[in-house]
């Protein structure tokens, strides 16, 4: 029988197949989009925090080194000109880790290129650097560029890095950096040298005013750095830099250029010697104008030891050469003073009323001592002896016969008593690292023999300094008044704005104002009529001691000559002293003050002449 309608096609086993296989595939899929899905809702929620903590910490690792540098401060000469200042300058920073950071290197020649072709550095050497150091983030390449350097490599990797990008190439100059610093520059080279001193390379202060007052001068650096915030956000913080403070000095350039001039004129002529100093002091207050010797150095370059012949570097070696450079004569040498010291013995014995005005002495060019055990013969400058002496001609034809007189009339109790109170023996405490320590040099009443005293009273067997003999010296000739010599007289900041003003006052009384007027009297005689007349300068009162010491051992007959004196013998006001040290001249040819008196003579003579 025939059925009418549509017909039925039976299912075959083969599609029924590739159904299943359609439905498992797809549960597969549905399975695996299903893991993908929880697995990036794990990193972007339930893990993104550590993950932003790993990103943000290493930005962080970064920007925590960098520091901002502090400007140390100047030094000014009293007329307020830069003695030392601070100049801004870089340091080239290289990142070999951004370097190196592509494995098709776009980074490593164009890098390396710029800084061949910017300042002509070792190719090679760069390449090993960048290379053995790839894990680094931080090298100092280049130490104190100057501004121009930077920005002429910084103008050649803008324009080489456009030219890159356009022609579509991937290499880039990168990983190179520039840090802050300053470097200490001083304007004038050589001048005060010895006196301020300087900061080497690392920042750290040597010697001179730079290292005495380094605490004032130095300030303190600043840092930048970042943390991460509540929200895991970079935050950034910036604490400033504290700048130094400027101290002004009481050093005239001009008297400072005088005296440096005219020791070298010395020490280039005919004779020379050893080496020459000189100090210009204001005895009315301790202020020292000039302090100068012919050991100086180039401050900007303090090692160069260029001209020195090698063989000579090596036998005395460079830190001796340098110490002997940068050595302050004036405060760290010690030596007998000679002559010039018997304005203690003098002053003493006017001051104690051993002598008066009209008293006379005898000298017949020496005296003998015994004391039952030895014999000792004490001679005086004056082999022949200077026959009958009123009490001036004692002090201006430098008597050593009369001194001796005058030192037994005291006594070793009362001379040593003035020895110390004019200072002799004890820190002058002057505003200078490393002043020599003469405590052991100087006898006490408890050591001095008889034969000491009488050594002493004409400046022979005892040691000090040219800044103690100055001092002294002011002391004696401005009325009794001892102040502490000092080269600082106030510090700012670096605005200008005064933070402290440095007045010495009177440290004690040494004799009083009628000894001293009557020494300054007998000491302008000496220069008119006696030993000093070579420091006589037209028109001007001119007032000073010669000196002329021995040096040790005695057998080698090698001298110290010397000269210190005033400006006017009614109101001084500035005090120059002239060592001269060892002349090269044979034995006792050196024996001269004339070499000294003759230099103090052309110094106060253009100080006085440019002050008018």
């Amino acid at each position: 029988m025939k059925i009418f309608g549509k017909s039925k096609k039976t299912e075959t086993g083969n599609e029924t197949i590739v159904k299943r296989r359609l439905l498992l595939v797809s549960i597969f899929m549905a399975i695996i989009f299903v893991l993908l899905g929880l697995r990036v809702y794990q990193l972007m929620v339930v893990d993104g925090d550590y993950y932003n903590r790993i990103v943000l910490s290493q930005r962080q690792v970064s920007y925590n080194s960098e520091i901002i540098p502090s400007r140390r401060g100047d030094i000014l000469d009293t007329d307020g000109n830069l003695l030392a200042t601070s100049i801004k300058v870089y340091n080239l920073i290289i990142d070999p880790k951004v370097i190196n950071s592509y494995p098709d290197n776009r980074y490593v020649n164009a890098t390396i290129d710029a800084l061949v072709d910017v300042y002509e550095y070792n190719r090679w050497e760069l390449r090993d650097l960048i290379n053995e150091k790839r894990d680094k983030a931080y090298v100092r390449y280049a130490r104190q560029l100057s501004i121009e350097d930077k920005e002429k490599f910084e103008a050649y990797k803008d324009a080489k890095n456009k030219e890159f990008k356009e022609k579509g190439s991937n290499d880039r100059i990168n990983g190179v950096w520039f840090e802050e610093e300053y470097k200490r520059y001083y304007p004038n080279d050589y001048l005060a040298s010895n006196v301020i001193g300087f900061v080497n390379n690392a920042g750290e202060s040597v010697m001179g005013l730079e290292l005495y007052y380094d605490n004032e001068l130095s300030g303190t650096n600043g840092r930048k750095y970042g943390y991460l915030g509540d929200n895991y956000e970079l935050q950034s913080v910036q604490k400033q830099a504290i700048d130094g403070n400027n101290i002004v000095t009481t050093i005239d350039t001009r008297m400072q250029k005088i005296c440096e001039e005219k020791l070298s004129l010395w020490q280039q002529g005919e004779i020379g010697s050893k080496s020459a100093s000189a100090i210009i002091m204001n005895p009315n207050n301790g202020e020292i104008y000039a302090m100068a010797s012919t050991n100086g150095f180039n401050l900007n370059d303090p090692r160069d030891l260029t001209g020195l012949d090698e063989e000579y570097i090596e036998e005395v070696g460079k830190e001796n050469i340098w110490y002997s450079r940068w050595k302050n004569l004036c405060v760290q040498d010690t030596y007998e003073p000679g002559s010039t010291a018997k304005i203690v013995t003098f002053s003493a014995a006017v001051d104690e009323n051993m002598v008066s005005k009209d008293a006379t002495f005898e000298c017949k060019g020496y005296i003998e001592l015994d004391d039952g055990e030895h014999k000792w013969t004490i001679k005086c400058n004056n082999r022949n002896g200077h026959g009958k002496l009123n009490l001036v001609e004692t002090l201006s034809k430098s008597c050593n016969m009369s001194m001796v007189e005058m030192a037994e009339m005291l006594g070793i109790n009362t001379f040593t008593k003035y020895q110390k109170t004019f200072g002799f023996g004890e820190y002058t405490n002057i505003d200078l690292p490393n002043e020599a320590d003469t405590s052991k040099l100087v006898y006490d009443a408890s050591n001095m023999g008889r034969t000491d005293l009488d050594t002493n009273s004409f400046g022979q067997n005892y040691n000090c300094t040219m800044v103690q003999l100055i001092s002294a010296f002011c002391s004696a000739i401005n009325g009794g008044k001892y102040y502490e010599p000092h080269l600082v007289k106030r510090i700012e900041n670096q605005n200008g704005t005064y933070i402290k003003q440095i007045v010495k006052p009177v440290i004690r009384k040494t004799i009083s104002e009628k000894t001293s007027k009557f020494l300054r009297e007998v000491l302008f005689e000496t220069v008119e009529t006696g030993t000093g007349k070579y420091a006589q300068i037209k028109n001007r009162n001119i007032g000073g001691k010669t000196g002329t010491a021995e040096k040790l051992p005695r057998a080698d007959k090698n001298y110290l000559v010397s000269f210190i004196g005033f400006d006017d013998m009614d109101n001084p006001n500035l005090v120059v002293y002239v060592v001269v040290d060892q002349p090269n001249l044979e034995g006792e040819k050196q024996a001269s003050a004339t070499f000294a008196t003759t230099i103090f003579h052309d110094i106060m003579k253009e100080v006085l002449t440019n002050n008018e």
